[in-house]
């Protein structure tokens, strides 16, 4: 997708779900293939390196096609699986069925699979970023914290039990350890992440007794919101009398832009009906900061209202441990 003439990369959420293990110029070759994708009936893709090596933040761009070109070829006879738990099925997915290499002409076509582009394009939640942040990432994790954090950026928060946490970023065996997973995963894409992208992100360990097995990410976006507001204004226009945009926006008491909109609708199914469902428990929740990220979680939670009980008798209502009910969430 080319928005007044930057490159914008729609990441579908399952394959940062997926358990797949990319390295950071496989990572590269996705992000030039997701800028091209649009709902259409095209499924080859031409990379022409030519323009994207100016987005590199190197001197010396001599050797870029070779070494994108080495990164295509180790995707051959590649793919990932996605794994459905609850119908306890596991699909696989080749990366292309098809590469082309023309060396003279320094461009690369790419064919992907039907099936796979519409699930590329059918996803609930897209998520948006330019592509010049992910391509100038020197860390590895800092790319992949970058596609898991970014798909959160809506609620503004997540919390990751470690173990789930290491084991989705495929960190090696010797990252079991707290300290070196600190050392050489987080904190290499945390300051990366933060000084060279559209978002910030802050973690706070979550410790049982003196170990921590569990993170608390605060995710935001930050100064550099060229992406979000390039595709944010290009929502407004298109939506601008758009029915069903301005029925969910009249459901708010405050006004919230098409794009959050969108979010909602993407989140429900287009269910109008749900959003008004959650939005009217929000009300009894006192102050709540975002709201729009409020009904978002409400509805992908599926929080139910409070009923209020009579009082039969004088014995006291059952008190719930909120911090072991959070321990079980976490799964331990």
């Amino acid at each position: 997708m080319k928005k007044k003439g930057e490159l914008i990369a729609v990441r579908p959420e399952k394959v940062i779900e997926a358990r797949f293990a990319l390295t950071s110029r496989q990572n590269d070759i996705l992000d030039m293939l997701f800028t091209q994708i649009e709902d259409d009936h095209n499924v080859e893709y031409s990379i022409d390196i030519n323009k994207y090596k100016m987005l590199y933040n190197i001197k010396d761009k001599n050797n870029i096609y070779g070494d994108l070109k080495k990164a295509v070829k180790s995707f051959e006879g590649k793919g990932f699986l996605i794994v459905d738990k609850e119908k306890n099925e596991e699909i696989y997915y080749p990366w292309f069925s098809k590469i082309h290499y023309k060396n003279k002409e320094g461009t690369i076509l790419l064919r992907i699979d039907g099936e796979l582009k519409n699930m590329f394009l059918e996803v609930k939640k897209r998520i948006y970023y330019h592509i010049k942040y992910t391509l100038n990432f020197s860390c590895i994790y800092s790319k992949r914290f970058y596609y898991y954090l970014k798909s959160y950026e809506d609620t503004g928060w997540r919390i990751d039990n470690l173990d789930a946490l290491r084991d989705k970023l495929q960190c090696p065996k010797s990252y079991k350890k707290y300290s070196d997973f600190r050392r050489f995963a987080l904190e290499p894409a945390h300051e990366e992440i933060n000084n060279n992208s559209d978002i910030r992100f802050k973690y706070e360990e979550v410790k049982t007794g003196n170990k921590v097995t569990a993170l608390k990410f605060s995710i935001r976006s930050s100064k550099c919101e060229e992406a979000y507001k390039v595709v944010s204004k290009e929502i407004i226009i298109a939506s601008a009398k758009d029915p069903e945009i301005i029925e969910v926006q009249n459901i708010f008491s405050i006004d919230i832009t098409p794009l959050e909109v969108r979010r909602l609708l993407d989140v429900s199914n287009g269910d109008i009906e749900l959003i008004k469902e959650k939005y009217k428990i929000s009300n009894s929740q006192g102050k709540i900061n975002n709201i729009v990220g409020w009904v978002i979680e409400a509805i992908k939670k599926d929080y139910v209202p409070q009923v209020k009980q009579e009082v039969f008798n004088d014995y006291p209502q059952r008190e719930y441990d909120f911090e072991d009910l959070e321990k079980k969430l976490l799964g331990w």
